[in-house]
């Protein structure tokens, strides 16, 4: 396999073309949706970070779910998506870049080869690949043209710590409170599914990079949304995405 110190810059380019997707807004484009987690590859020439490939369809290597989720989501509402497509063991994007956890180096005890001991370099040339295009359509789809609403969204492990989680839902805020309280209050109607407040993470104690960036720091009203992926049928997403973009159609203000 090629090693990535001898990409050119043709091929660094057509790397980061792949980086992410894009579905355009038809009725309601101002309304934005991000997937930082539901892309499973890894560039080629990272030879799978030296992992067995089978691990990147593993919650661990990506948001079981979460790409099929938001892009349900996006045609009820007829909104913005923006999806990363590489996965967050080669970079997460919702990781600020000296964050440890956006290159990780283990997962349970186990080493990724891929990322250890990397250099400014090789950290850069990531950056370059993974993150500067998924920034660019953020940034054009929240900024260029102003949304009212930036939502990301992901999905969760049913099982942690020897238990089932009870949370179904989530909904990830802090400070804005233009949106989240009433995304939890329509979540919630119905009684259909558990819905927590900063469950089943916390971003008052997270520093986590997406929302930061393009809600908080940009004055858009922003939520992540945590689905809890034992409630996603991936072939058959529509039915959640309805409840889902139902509330966040009387959610936005």
């Amino acid at each position: 396999m090629e090693s990535p110190r001898h990409l050119g810059r043709g091929d660094i380019d057509a790397l980061a073309e792949g980086a992410v997707s894009v579905v355009a807004g038809t009725t309601r484009p101002e309304v934005v949706l991000v997937c930082e987690h539901g892309g499973r590859t890894v560039p080629a020439a990272w030879a799978d970070l030296g992992l067995p490939r089978a691990l990147f369809a593993t919650h661990r290597g990506c948001d079981l779910g979460a790409a099929e989720l938001t892009r349900a989501v996006a045609r009820e509402l007829g909104a913005t998506a923006i999806l990363a497509n590489y996965s967050r063991l080669y970079l997460d994007y919702n990781r600020k870049r000296n964050d440890p956890e956006c290159r990780r180096m283990e997962i349970g005890g186990i080493p990724i080869p891929g990322n250890l001991d990397l250099t400014e370099e090789e950290i850069g040339l990531r950056e370059l690949i993974a993150r500067a295009p998924v920034e660019k359509a953020v940034a054009v789809s929240t900024e260029k043209r102003p949304a009212r609403a930036v939502i990301s969204i992901h999905s969760f492990s049913p099982y942690w710590n020897n238990g089932k989680r009870t949370c179904q839902l989530g909904v990830m805020w802090r400070e804005d409170t233009r949106l989240a309280p009433r995304l939890i209050a329509e979540l919630s109607k119905g009684g259909t599914y558990v819905v927590r407040d900063n469950e089943p993470y916390d971003f008052r104690t997270n520093y986590w990079f997406t929302l930061q960036r393009h809600g908080l720091q940009i004055g858009v009203p922003c939520a992540y949304i945590e689905v809890r992926n034992d409630l996603i049928d991936a072939s058959r997403p529509e039915p959640l995405a309805r409840h889902l973009a139902t509330a966040i159609l009387e959610a936005v203000p």
